[in-house]
């Protein structure tokens, strides 16, 4: 735990509404950024960020520090929003896995960020765009578990808790967002590579992962160097884990609107008030 954080951390053990506010004040954006990912959605993300707030400022008392602040917040923030997917599901979201149109549907009317010589600003602005667009087109169920994994850097283990799924089903959603990010994002990469090689797909998605076992890993290592299309497959979904990272450094720390730490501040003191009565 930081100097900062052990500091916050005493005076919100003690009561002290100032370290609530510089609470608010450090981890705010960042806690944004993460919300508006998962959600999708400004306001709801300030819902879930405040109620962040205020439930670490009711159960600051039962923190044991077996992890960093950051981590427990952001934690909590995951959940929030979670639990917020879960009660209110996307009325429209399109499904690419059943849609016939042209996937390349993210590039429409934006410039491709990776391929022109554009002034960083414009290129970076760019690019986030063009992620958020892909993102937005991929259905909710995978898009939870890419962020969840690529860009919040949970394990697969802690995202089939949290979602109540088995590791395979998480391993399953992976490996499907990243192949529409690759579709979305690259598609004069996918031209729908099919594997013709007996559709051992697991083989090479734990070949790609690092998780094959040893006696496995030469073999499957020789096909993929001498089969076109596996190889393509590799190179496609090596390029695409790396999207959902580009993403977060895009999207890092979210602007805070005006006023809006003050009303958290304002409702954190209104519980702390109720629950000294």
């Amino acid at each position: 735990m930081t100097e900062l954080e052990s500091s916050l951390l005493h005076g919100l053990q003690t009561g002290d509404a100032a370290s609530f506010e510089d609470l608010v004040k450090n981890y705010s954006g960042r806690l944004l950024a993460t919300a508006t990912r998962i959600l999708n959605s400004d306001g709801e993300a300030q819902d879930v960020v405040q109620e962040t707030f205020i439930s670490a400022w009711k159960g600051i008392a039962g923190f044991e520090g077996e992890s960093s602040l950051s981590t427990w917040l952001h934690r909590i923030t995951v959940n929030a929003c979670l639990a917020r997917l879960r009660t209110s599901r996307a009325k429209n979201e399109l499904s690419i896995a059943a849609d016939n149109k042209p996937v390349g549907l993210a590039f429409e009317g934006l410039t491709p960020a990776w391929s022109e010589p554009l002034p960083d600003a414009e290129k970076k602005l760019t690019m986030q765009r063009a992620l958020q667009k892909a993102l937005a087109l991929i259905p909710e169920d995978y898009r939870t578990v890419l962020l969840l994994r690529d860009v919040e850097d949970l394990s697969s283990r802690e995202v089939a808790e949290l979602l109540g799924l088995s590791d395979a089903t998480v391993r399953q959603r992976l490996h499907r967002a990243r192949t529409l990010m690759a579709e979305l994002l690259r598609p004069e990469l996918c031209d729908g590579p099919e594997l013709i090689c007996g559709g051992q797909l697991d083989l090479l998605m734990d070949y790609i992962d690092k998780v094959l076992p040893v006696d496995l890993q030469a073999p499957v290592h020789d096909h993929i160097e001498g089969c076109p299309a596996c190889s393509s497959l590799r190179d496609t979904y090596r390029m695409t884990i790396g999207v959902p990272r580009a993403i977060a450094g895009l999207t890092t720390v979210n602007e805070v609107p005006d006023g809006w730490m003050a009303k958290t501040a304002e409702r954190a003191r209104g519980v702390r008030s109720a629950a000294t009565c």
